[in-house]
């Protein structure tokens, strides 16, 4: 994956969710020239564009900062350890009595 010339990568975020700039631009009520320039580099963004854009797009600000095959990856494995901290809750709320059935059964 080539890095973009600039440290955000809305170009490949809007390509990955199927938008274009002038969707957005339609959305924020922004001329498209303006996001244009921002999602090139042209323009800087600042902290109210990440924000705004991240919103709209229901991503965290962050991953806007990353590319989206990245930014994915991290919710998946987010996920994953969700659930496996998830799964070691419940064992641990199990009753105490699991390991004295465990020794009855290799007693028989």
């Amino acid at each position: 994956m080539a890095l973009p010339r600039h440290d955000w990568y809305l170009k490949e975020w809007l390509r990955s969710l199927g938008k274009t700039q002038q969707w957005v631009a339609d959305q924020l009520e922004l001329q498209k020239s303006k996001i244009s320039r921002k999602a090139s580099g042209t323009t800087p963004y600042d902290r109210d564009d990440i924000n705004a854009i991240s919103a709209l797009l229901h991503l965290q600000p962050y991953e806007l900062l990353m590319h989206p095959e990245d930014a994915m990856e991290i919710r998946s494995l987010r996920k994953s350890i969700t659930l496996a901290a998830e799964r070691r809750a419940a064992y641990r709320t199990q009753p105490d009595d699991w390991a004295e059935k465990l020794v009855e059964r290799k007693k028989v």
